[in-house]
């Protein structure tokens, strides 16, 4: 598969900081733009940074792409800017980046764990897509009681929200205590895994994503964030439906009723 990225030419002069991209589309319909030296009258036409693409002459460089994880602590909003004037995520990188970041895969303000930050909107919008069925894994800790086999046997098999059947791919104990579950989820609904664990009956419970599209927190504290290495950028691009999930062992299957909640 090729990993080269291709956008629209009037986008891609916007990116660069040139001009708008309504002022690009008119540059382009005017004639006044060339790809590999040959004028170009079609805004939509398709280019990548291999391309040497002018504007009236002036060479267009390529908007410089960041690629962050940061490892989200508790108390900080998943947004640029907050009207209560909370904590975003955006406070935690401003000392080190003038561009415009955005979270990828949000997480609500009690959840801590990983997000990618990044200026690449085409990325963006295909993780959030929900045909690229992203896989995250959480670490559930319940405050209250332990997690019964029963309550993994009810998430595998699944329940029903008021917003549609849910359930999780994967439900495992990672450590001795009953008290803390992995679970391994698709789904990119509003707080879905908070919202499965209160249809259980577990109101205080505290998520940690571990693992998002693959990328984990190893020697990431919280708070702290790292640059994503090109692969790891060309494996984000290269995620297709379902194939985000190594081939691991299939979860035994439940024979078991849907369970009902209307949260």
């Amino acid at each position: 598969m090729s990993t080269k990225i291709k956008t629209a030419l009037s986008k891609y002069i916007a990116q660069s900081g040139r001009c708008s991209r309504r002022q690009a589309t008119d540059f382009i319909k005017r004639g006044k733009v060339r790809i590999n030296g040959n004028v170009v009258t079609i805004p939509f036409t398709l280019v990548s940074d291999e391309d040497s693409i002018t504007v009236e002459h002036r060479p267009i460089e390529p908007a410089k792409k960041i690629y962050l994880l940061l490892n989200k602590p508790k108390n900080v909003i998943s947004t640029l800017s907050d009207e209560k004037d909370r904590k975003t995520v955006s406070d935690l990188l401003q000392p080190y980046f003038e561009e415009r970041l955005y979270p990828v895969g949000r997480l609500d303000r009690a959840t801590t764990g990983l997000l990618i930050m990044t200026n690449d909107g085409d990325l963006t919008q295909r993780l959030a897509h929900p045909k690229f069925e992203v896989r995250k894994v959480y670490q559930v800790t319940s405050s209250d009681f332990n997690i019964t086999q029963k309550n993994i046997d009810q998430l595998l098999a699944g329940i029903e929200l008021s917003d549609g059947f849910m359930k999780v791919d994967e439900a495992h104990y990672p450590t001795d205590s009953k008290r803390v579950l992995s679970i391994t989820i698709h789904s990119g609904k509003n707080q879905i895994v908070r919202r499965l664990f209160k249809a259980l009956g577990f109101d205080d419970i505290k998520l940690d994503r571990t693992n998002y599209a693959g990328l984990t927190k190893e020697h990431l504290a919280v708070g702290a964030w790292r640059h994503l290495t090109k692969q790891e950028v060309t494996n984000l691009y290269e995620v297709e439906t379902k194939e985000i999930l190594k081939k691991e062992k299939k979860p035994r299957n439940i024979k078991a009723k849907k369970y009902y909640a209307r949260l």
